[in-house]
């Protein structure tokens, strides 16, 4: 959480200027490396709902006593845990959105933000060049571990993103069978077989993402009805007579030109009355300044990874229809900063 300032620090620093608010954010780069310690001692897990001593956090965790109180302290501090009589339990906030055991748990997005901000010390030369020194899938390849911590990561932030996804796409309540394009840990395609007792899926992504999908496919006890293939969907047979195809996050790889050729593909693949359904940062600006600088550090993820670049609603719109696309519809996503979703359909 951030950093707690009293009213008196709010206003001494960020109304009269008389402390240095950058501070804040150095501090709080280190308070984000103490939460990803935490995570990775296992800290939140052992005390789960239970008030636990010092000693008894660090015999479970295998960690040095004197250390641990530090940090203990410092999570208190930072609202992640709470303490009663030199005993300590975690927050509220960290029982929903850390533990492991959570249906809400967004811990791995803790490993994956600390690997992005690595590939954020070339973005100065990023932004000199105008292109990446080095691309995401490179940057990745470098260690095979890294593409596992980068895949739970993008399921924890579709755990976020579905809730108001799920309530704004509607698909035929007849549809059979649905194409999940770089669908990575498979989570929306899962989601949306869940709504949709009759659907089956396949989730379509590079080999690394296996691993996860996989997981995260039996895990959810759908097996029966979704299943991951590997390959590169710009060059590879992707199949076709499909009802639903997904492509949530990927038309940002992509220049226009590559977009446009991939969505005739898409066109091709998908059955009479099929639906194209794509999700990405597409132009739509929030009214609060904390979400507008949440889609922004994204937007710069992006540039930052990527030699394609993001797409207006309004273009991806036209290219749809000059690809035989019809009704087609645009939705914002209000809780999901920058994020908008385009539906098209094949007649």
């Amino acid at each position: 959480m951030p950093l707690h300032l009293n009213i008196l620090e709010k206003f001494g620093i960020f109304r009269l200027n008389q402390g240095p608010a950058p501070i804040v954010d150095l501090l709080g780069m280190l308070s984000f490396k103490a939460v990803l310690t935490a995570l990775r001692l296992g800290l939140f897990d052992t005390l789960g709902n239970d008030f636990k001593g010092v000693e008894d956090i660090a015999s479970e965790t295998g960690a040095d006593s004197a250390g641990l109180s530090l940090l203990l302290d410092l999570l208190v501090n930072l609202g992640y845990l709470k303490q009663r009589r030199g005993r300590y339990i975690n927050s509220r906030f960290t029982k929903k959105w850390l533990l492991s055991d959570s249906k809400n748990t967004i811990a791995d997005l803790f490993p994956h933000f600390n690997d992005i901000s690595y590939r954020w010390d070339y973005l100065d030369a990023t932004i000199r060049q105008g292109l990446p020194p080095m691309v995401g899938w490179e940057w990745l390849d470098q260690d095979a571990a890294r593409w596992q911590t980068y895949h739970a990561g993008l399921k924890s932030s579709a755990i976020l993103i579905s809730r108001e996804l799920m309530k704004k796409v509607k698909i035929s309540p007849t549809a059979a069978t649905l194409l999940d394009l770089g669908g990575s840990h498979g989570q929306y395609c899962i989601e949306l077989c869940r709504r949709y007792p009759d659907l089956s899926g396949v989730v379509f992504d590079w080999e690394p993402a296996r691993k996860t999908a996989i997981t995260n496919i039996e895990s959810s006890g759908m097996t029966e009805r979704i299943s991951f293939k590997a390959g590169d969907f710009v060059t590879d047979p992707i199949g076709s007579v499909y009802d639903v195809i997904l492509m949530f996050n990927v038309i940002r790889i992509f220049r226009p030109d590559e977009l446009k050729s991939l969505l005739k593909k898409i066109y091709t693949s998908l059955a009479a009355n099929g639906m194209v359904v794509i999700m990405d940062h597409l132009g739509h600006r929030s009214s609060s300044r904390f979400m507008r600088a949440n889609a922004l550090i994204i937007l710069l993820e992006i540039y930052n990874s990527t030699e394609g670049k993001t797409h207006d609603k309004n273009d991806v719109a036209s290219w749809l229809g000059e690809s035989g696309f019809t009704d087609v519809r645009d939705y914002n996503l209000k809780r999901s900063p920058g994020l908008g979703v385009i539906t098209a359909v094949k007649l």
